[in-house]
């Protein structure tokens, strides 16, 4: 079966409450959930400045935006309005 990745899906991959280990972000965990999430054919993720205190947007830099190209996901932020 052929994924056309230029396609958003109808469900996204909420990046506000991710897996913890020790009080910290679980990178092997958020890893092995994106691949899970991308070989399903899905491919749009969501985050904030203030998802664990900025740290989602961190982890999915490395869970995602280091390990797969740029042309097969969207990622969105969300900045507060002023």
């Amino acid at each position: 079966m052929s994924i056309d990745r230029s396609i958003m899906p109808k469900l996204g991959f909420g990046l506000m409450r991710l897996p913890e280990k020790n009080g910290e972000i679980d990178l092997d965990c958020v890893c092995h959930m994106v691949d899970a999430y991308m070989q399903a054919g899905m491919n749009y993720f969501d985050t904030a400045y203030v998802y664990h205190g900025g740290n989602s947007e961190k982890a999915i830099k490395e869970a995602l935006t280091m390990r797969y190209p740029r042309e097969s996901f969207y990622l969105a932020t969300k900045l507060p309005g002023a």
